[in-house]
């Protein structure tokens, strides 16, 4: 199932689970309260960027990625276990629950055998956070990369220029997407598209970028054109 779709899925079940009461999760009974944020500040700090993010949008409730029991108010008991799915070798594990085809490529990569070996290499929250997951700005994740990736380390210098590169078309392409799904008249033609922008997102999750480059602009190329002919389909 593509990321689109997880995600999709994820927004219905939200809804339908919520439509007759809120989603009973007793973290925000403490974590949300604004006295909390005298004493504890970060973690105050931390559920106000679970709110606004995709996951607070979603009402997917705290212990879905954190674990604990978020039925009670019990100190003990709310937190008992709280660290073990969010510990930093073991966040990919947890997010793949949700994200599976970014989790299967994820675990291809070398940045996940090194993860296996030593617990420092990067993982999801590296270029994602803990809750900023919709947008991802390719400056940044060059940045991310060139702390190991550059001319000093010797570790493979281009990196982070070919990820701005992909990333950049990537982000491109999220332009063009809606307007061609909204408007492209060739309805399976728009849905070939999305299946191959998916596969290839996921695909990033591998870092094998070099054989990345050529497939992004190919897509890029059929995306533009796509557009054109969605611009065409809407004046008629």
């Amino acid at each position: 199932m593509s990321y689109r779709k997880t995600l999709t899925l994820a927004l219905a079940l939200a809804v339908i689970i919520g439509a007759g009461a809120a989603i009973a999760d007793e973290c925000a009974t403490c974590h949300g309260q604004p006295e909390f944020k005298v004493k504890h500040k970060g973690l105050y700090d931390y559920f106000l960027d679970y709110e606004n993010s995709v996951h607070g949008v979603a009402e997917l409730e705290c212990a879905a990625c954190h674990g604990g029991d978020d039925g009670t108010t019990d100190f003990e008991q709310a937190h008992d276990g709280v660290l073990d799915p969010v510990r930093y070798d073991r966040i990919p594990a947890t997010c793949g629950a949700c994200h599976g085809e970014q989790y299967e490529a994820f675990i291809t990569s070398d940045h996940y055998s090194m993860l296996e070996v030593d617990g420092t290499a990067p993982n999801c929250v590296t270029c994602h956070g803990a809750m900023d997951m919709d947008f991802i700005f390719a400056t940044r994740v060059k940045s991310t990369c060139a702390f190991c990736h550059n001319h000093e380390s010797g570790v493979l210098p281009g990196v982070p220029d070919q990820a701005e590169f992909i990333l950049g078309k990537i982000n491109v392409m999220k332009g063009y997407r809606s307007f061609v799904n909204t408007n492209l008249a060739e309805k399976d033609r728009a849905a070939g598209l999305e299946e191959r922008y998916a596969a290839l997102t996921a695909k990033w999750h591998r870092f094998d970028l070099e054989a990345m480059v050529d497939e992004t602009k190919e897509l890029l190329g059929d995306y533009r054109q796509a557009k054109a002919d969605a611009v065409r389909d809407k004046r008629k």
